[in-house]
């Protein structure tokens, strides 16, 4: 049987999201200013994972 889960411990998908987009956003910024990675670059790249991705569905 499944184990009920504690409401002052779970967070919502919006706020899981939030985090997600805060967190993806705060490593892309360092890496480009850090000159890692251009912000173009990882577009170039996301669009390859994406195309890859659909592939493989």
């Amino acid at each position: 049987m499944a184990e009920k889960l504690d409401q002052k411990k779970t967070v919502d998908l919006e706020e899981l999201l939030m985090s997600e987009i805060i967190q993806s956003e705060a490593l892309i910024n360092l890496l480009d200013k850090k000159g890692i990675i251009s912000k173009q670059e990882l577009l170039e790249e996301m669009k390859r994972v994406q195309t890859s991705m659909m592939k493989s569905q």
